[in-house]
């Protein structure tokens, strides 16, 4: 028998009851902050800040031709923070200190590290370098590892980040996954697509965190405007290589998905 866990990830407060776990945003890459939800995994974005770029541009990566704001970098979804302005890490530490007094279930830590390999070279980042001895990859590595540890110290709730949908190249984005899973409790990991018309991409890249990942995770796939009978589809497949299964911003469906799935668990062998 194989016993599935779905929740859902969503902007909304207010979270329908029925699922395994929640997830819901305390401060998204706008840089708007919410209050914390009880009772969810409160999701920050970390160095993804609209409203902190716009507001101090000297925080801003730099990739040696672009800063990191979409203006300038058409590859981006959103403005990025370096990490090496260490005044910036008192914000988000300050969230979680006061999201941890309340009845939170956990903590998911989103956009920990760089927008892509290209970031960052500022001034700052290359004295660190410098000054360390490290490369451009060892250096954002160390970067991500501290900041996760430093939270870490901060909570005693569950502790979760996302993963890039890469099940073997995460050094590109200044991620070791062996040194951050002695940080936390699990990986999220997005594999994201607006139809799901074809699925063999979904498999490959799940059955290749299926095999690299000896920490527990949970595949999150997009919902929104999606085809529900696709949706569904997709979320069998990746079942068949993680019981953690997480549905993004679109309740109704997650509550589809979740009935499909939890009338298979006792036809289903379970391989975990």
């Amino acid at each position: 028998m194989q016993k599935y866990n779905i929740g859902i990830y969503s902007h909304n407060a207010e979270m329908p009851e029925g699922f395994d776990i929640y997830f819901n945003y305390m401060k998204d890459v706008t840089g708007i902050i919410n209050k914390p939800v009880i009772n969810s995994h409160n999701i920050i974005s970390c160095f993804a800040d609209n409203k902190t770029a716009k507001q101090n541009p000297e925080l801003v990566a730099y990739s040696g031709k672009n800063r990191a704001l979409r203006s300038e970098d058409k590859t981006l979804y959103c403005d990025w923070i370096c990490h090496s302005h260490k005044e910036y890490y008192s914000k988000i530490f300050e969230l979680v200190k006061i999201a941890d007094k309340s009845n939170v279930a956990g903590f998911h830590l989103d956009s920990i590290t760089m927008p892509n390999p290209d970031y960052c070279v500022c001034d700052t980042c290359l004295k660190e370098m410098q000054d360390n001895n490290v490369n451009i990859n060892d250096f954002r590595i160390n970067q991500t590892i501290n900041f996760v540890k430093q939270i870490s110290k901060i909570t005693q709730k569950e502790l979760s980040v996302t993963l890039y949908p890469d099940p073997f190249y995460q050094e590109r984005y200044g991620i070791d996954i062996a040194a951050l899973a002695r940080y936390i409790d699990y990986f999220l990991i997005p594999l994201y697509d607006i139809s799901y018309q074809s699925l063999y991409w979904l498999d490959s890249l799940a059955h290749g965190f299926y095999k690299i990942l000896k920490k527990p995770f949970y595949i999150m796939l997009y919902a929104k405007d999606v085809d529900l009978e696709n949706l569904k589809k997709a979320a069998k497949m990746v079942g068949r290589y993680t019981n953690n299964i997480i549905i993004s911003y679109d309740d109704d469906k997650a509550y589809e998905i979740y009935k499909m799935l939890k009338k298979l668990e006792n036809k289903v062998r379970s391989r975990f």
